[in-house]
């Protein structure tokens, strides 16, 4: 797990949105290899065990989100090249981190090959997936454990709606989206462009505040 993404990470519980505490046992590299995140509201405490950190929760029913890597994204990743990938998501450069769910793990090699890639995280990642520099893992129910607005741009491989809409909130303000055609459109993102495939969505921006004007009477 890239240290630098810890700010990131978010407590899947329900109750006020809190930082989590990092108790790192090993970290090569600016990536922590083995340690624990703490959350000082639930008192909750998610393990890192070879640069992957585990936020699944025994007692919420995760297990079997609908449309998995194994029906979805995986199908879809075979068809889409690792460049194909980093153009729908806009990553033209190292700023930020990108999501990568679950069956499109298969394109992270690719997408560091092709030279200063923003950091990625994997979510779900495929069994014995190896967390090199440059990628960060995760596992999780359907809803991210992420700030709102952390990501530059998400690949979800799922038509879970749960995951739908948690990518979403995740994703920054005019971030990209990439899921199978078959998968709604979750609220507050525009549909770009869509294939048989696939479709790629922009993370709308937040409506801005209203102004009130005083009108001054003389």
């Amino acid at each position: 797990m890239f240290i630098e993404l810890i700010d990131a990470l978010r407590c899947p519980r329900t109750h006020e949105e809190s930082w989590l505490v990092l108790a790192a046992a090993q970290i090569d590299a600016r990536h922590v290899r083995d340690g624990t995140l703490g959350c000082p509201v639930c008192h909750a405490e998610y393990s890192i065990h070879d640069g992957i950190a585990d936020f699944r929760l025994a007692d919420a029913g995760t297990s079997g989100l609908v449309g998995t890597s194994s029906d979805a994204g995986t199908s879809v990743a075979e068809h889409v090249s690792a460049d194909h990938l980093a153009a729908m998501l806009n990553l033209g450069d190292a700023l930020g981190f990108a999501v990568l769910t679950g069956g499109w793990a298969r394109l992270a090699d690719g997408l560091l090959e092709l030279g200063n890639p923003p950091p990625l995280l994997l979510v779900d990642p495929p069994e014995g997936s190896l967390m090199v520099p440059g990628l960060s893992g995760l596992r999780a129910g359907a809803a991210l454990p992420l700030a709102a607005g952390a990501a530059r741009a998400t690949a979800v491989d799922t038509i879970d709606e749960t995951r739908l809409a948690s990518a979403a909130n995740t994703t920054r303000a005019t971030g990209r989206i990439v899921a199978p055609a078959r998968a709604r459109i979750p609220a507050g993102v525009r549909e770009l462009v869509r294939d048989d495939t696939l479709w790629v969505g922009e993370r709308e921006a937040p409506p801005a505040p209203l102004v009130r004007l005083h009108v001054r009477r003389g």
